[in-house]
């Protein structure tokens, strides 16, 4: 090799460790950058030039060195299963927020429980009962009647309006799973271009596609490949999702009914992103991501206590089993936090107005009084439900919800609600649920319509002493999936006791799950994080290098003018 070309080999190396010191310079600045990948530089030396032959082997002296790769250090095994338990973690982390939420739906309106109000309709009752004549004792009991369904429709209410902000929710979700998708793409473009001529890595680019899978992955169960040209496909929910041509975007549909959104794939005909009717499993892999939890979460419908009562009617029918009434109820209703918390409440409120209005105007209860008493609870814009037919048989059905007389001339909708037949001039919205009562107008301006007298003017205990046996029997169990039947304050008791076990349950897995991600999101760290004391290792050793280099340089220089010199001479 000629002096020159010795002068080429140091400058190889020079050029190689101001690379390798620049890209240490790199990590370095990006210590604290989120989603970085730590790169390493692989060096290599060049060809080798021949210039003769030995007596065995060939004579070739080196060209210098030159970088290989400048690669980024990860796992993919890792990447993969951290993704995995993440989604697993923001599932159920989005379950025990809105089952949380829910329970605080009851604890704090207007400064008060709403077990103080139930508390305290329980207490004018019994107030009632040892007075019932008592004009004070009864403005006392409508009080306390009407404070009980002001936040007995409040909570309601609030419910709805949880589940409309988690309708808005699943939008979002999905509109940021297309933002994603379509980064994923135009990284995916960025990458290839930059890579396919072999000239560098584009490190960068695929700190950002990293950065969208790791959030794509929280929002849905995600599935992906990568091909040897560095083109990540991605599967959402098993569907094509991101390929080399284009973004499958996710879609929604709106329920006409409810403004319900339900996530449907466009490409596929509309067809549902979830199938809500499988197990959640980790075996299955259906507990991922939180698109889904918010999904559940709402459900599809206001839910109301007919969603119980049809189940129980049913089974006490003979047309379903206890066993069939239950797997119905968490499929329908069950799965969802919001809906269950409706319905379940719903059938309390329900069996409280019922009950109190069944013993003031049924005559079974008014004994020989004067005559049914004054409804309390009405239904909004509805005639008076306990009213009779022309044999003195009361116009109410077996949950004794108002039926016009005239069945035929009406039909029934998805709700339960009457609706004329014809030009829908006529709506009976049968149904005694919250959101659908107020209290007689004519009893809040006059309490003497609730009659407790006999026909000699004597007072009648007997309806008072109802309501308190009422209160204190049996009443009904949560849901087709319990078995013991509660009074009115032990049911109540029984549905917050249960929802707190929800809450407990959800934020007991939500807490191993996030545990479990980050173990593995600091096993990824190890591999992928920057080290500052490693970085300043690397860049001793490479300056080191490089100084060697330059003083090898220098020799030569040397050496080569010496040479010219002596030669001159």
């Amino acid at each position: 090799m000629s002096g020159f070309g010795s002068l080429y080999v140091g400058v190889s190396g020079l050029r190689t460790s101001q690379d390798a010191l620049n890209t240490t310079a790199h990590n370095l600045s990006n210590v604290e950058t989120p989603g970085y990948t730590r790169q390493v530089v692989t060096q290599e030396d060049r060809n080798y030039s021949k210039i003769g032959n030995a007596a065995i082997s060939s004579l070739q002296v080196g060209l210098g060195v030159e970088i290989a790769d400048v690669r980024q250090v990860r796992d993919i095994f890792l990447d993969q299963e951290y993704r995995k338990e993440a989604g697993r973690s923001a599932f159920y982390q989005a379950c025990y927020e809105v089952s949380y939420e829910a329970e605080g739906f009851f604890h704090e309106l207007n400064g008060e429980t709403y077990q103080s109000c139930l508390d305290s309709l329980w207490e004018s009752i019994e107030e009632l009962s040892k007075t019932p004549e008592s004009k004070v004792n009864k403005e006392y009991f409508v009080l306390k009647a009407s404070e009980f369904l002001k936040r007995s429709t409040a909570v309601y209410e609030s419910l709805g309006e949880y589940q409309n902000n988690l309708n808005e929710q699943v939008v979002n979700k999905i509109n940021r799973i297309n933002e994603l998708g379509n980064i994923i793409k135009y990284t995916n473009d960025k990458i290839v271009g930059v890579e396919l001529g072999g000239a560098e890595m584009a490190n960068d680019y695929r700190d950002a596609r990293n950065a969208a899978l790791d959030e794509l992955a929280e929002l849905a169960n995600i599935s992906y490949e990568t091909d040897s040209e560095g083109f990540v496909t991605v599967k959402v929910e098993g569907a094509q999702f991101v390929n080399r041509d284009m973004v499958n975007e996710m879609s929604y549909t709106v329920d006409t009914t409810t403004g319900f959104y339900t996530p449907v794939w466009k490409h596929e005909g509309n067809a549902p992103v979830f199938d809500l009717s499988l197990e959640i499993s980790t075996e299955n892999d259906t507990n991922v991501g939180s698109l889904k939890a918010i999904l559940m979460a709402r459900g599809d419908h206001r839910a109301n206590y007919t969603d119980i009562e049809s189940l129980n009617q049913a089974v006490a029918d003979g047309t379903m089993t206890k066993e069939q009434a239950a797997t119905a109820y968490e499929k329908n209703i069950g799965y969802s936090i919001v809906m269950k918390t409706q319905a379940e409440f719903d059938q309390l409120v329900h069996g409280i107005v019922t009950m109190i209005n069944d013993t003031l105007c049924m005559d079974e209860y008014a004994g020989e009084g004067n005559g049914p008493s004054a409804e309390l609870f009405i239904r909004i814009g509805e005639v008076e439900r306990y009213q009779k037919d022309a044999d003195g048989n009361y116009l109410v059905d077996a949950d004794n919800c108002y039926i016009p007389i005239e069945e035929e001339n009406y039909i029934v909708d998805s709700k339960g609600d009457y609706h004329a037949v014809g030009d829908g001039s006529s709506k009976y919205n049968s149904l005694y649920t919250v959101g659908n009562l107020m209290i007689n107008p004519a009893v809040l301006a006059n309490s003497g319509l609730l009659e407790f007298k006999r026909i000699n003017g004597q007072t009648d205990y007997n309806m008072a002493d109802v309501m308190i046996e009422k209160w204190n029997g049996e009443f009904a169990t949560l849901n087709p999936t319990e078995e013991s039947k509660m009074n009115y304050s032990d049911y109540y008791t029984g549905f917050m006791s249960s929802l707190s076990n929800t809450i407990g349950v959800y934020q007991g897995i939500a807490e191993g799950q996030e545990k479990l991600a980050n173990s593995i999101d600091s096993s990824r760290a190890e591999v992928m994080g920057v080290s500052s004391d490693e970085e300043l290792s690397n860049m001793i050793r490479y300056q080191n290098a490089y100084n060697a280099s330059s003083r090898y340089i220098n020799v030569v220089n040397e050496m080569l003018e010496h040479l010219l010199t002596s030669l001159g001479a």
